[in-house]
């Protein structure tokens, strides 16, 4: 049976709305990000897509941060251009336009090649791993990053086995979904400190099920599951 996340070190951080939300996963990112620059002498953040956490990155991007020891990196993306308004990078790069001159490293994960995923990976492994500190969201299917069950490649990016951090995700037509990259989950398990990212009752739900055993079948119960680091959860009703 699979270990539930019940005896796992994890705070609830309840906002009562969007903009508190954000002001207090920007103020977390901050605190964690001075403590890894002090320890060790950068931070390296992994930052989910999707319309939750964007103002909060936009929110510590404003900070006063030493920005040329910080290296930001996506977990995941839709194989779309960066002109396209779908694109992941194209939002996470807005919130920190401010500031990207001056980071010491910028990882986005789609580029128009031949094997895009492949490119991906290697472009992760030069960027370096564990990060330090990983923004998660989730959606109501219990997905995290890209993992989406539906996916044919599903099983394969949440094999402990695998050496790659990054793979596809890709779709069959039936599912009327664009075809994504994202982090494995054995790469995401490596990350120093997690933030999940999430608004609305439905997910907080679908969030505590994954917490305590009664839905294992979602990729977010794996993560959580398997996942031996601390854990911050920033939840706000919308």
């Amino acid at each position: 049976m699979m270990a539930t996340a019940s005896a796992r070190l994890y705070h609830w951080h309840v906002q009562p709305d969007a903009a508190h939300l954000a002001a207090a996963l920007s103020q977390q990112l901050q605190r964690l990000s001075h403590a890894a620059i002090a320890d060790h002498g950068s931070v390296g953040i992994g930052l989910a897509g999707g319309s939750t956490p964007m103002a909060a990155y936009a929110d510590f991007a404003a900070a006063a941060l030493p920005w040329p020891k910080v290296r930001l990196a996506l977990i995941d993306e839709r194989c779309v251009p960066l002109t396209d308004v779908q694109s992941n990078e194209r939002a996470i790069a807005a919130a920190f336009a401010g500031v990207r001159a001056q980071l010491d490293a910028w990882q986005g994960l789609y580029t128009e090649t031949a094997d895009p995923a492949a490119a991906a990976d290697a472009a992760i492994r030069d960027f370096g791993l564990p990060f330090d500190i990983t923004v998660i969201g989730m959606g109501t299917d219990g997905h995290i990053a890209s993992l989406f069950v539906e996916s044919a490649d599903y099983d394969a990016a949440m094999d402990a086995a695998t050496d790659r951090a990054v793979l596809p995700m890709r779709f069959s037509a039936e599912e009327g979904k664009t075809d994504r990259l994202s982090f494995t989950l054995p790469a995401l398990l490596q990350t120093r400190r997690v933030l999940f990212c999430i608004s609305g009752t439905d997910k907080r739900d679908v969030l505590e099920r994954s917490l305590d055993g009664r839905a294992p079948h979602y990729a977010a119960a794996r993560f959580l599951a398997e996942y031996d680091g601390p854990v911050d959860i920033f939840w706000s009703p919308a």
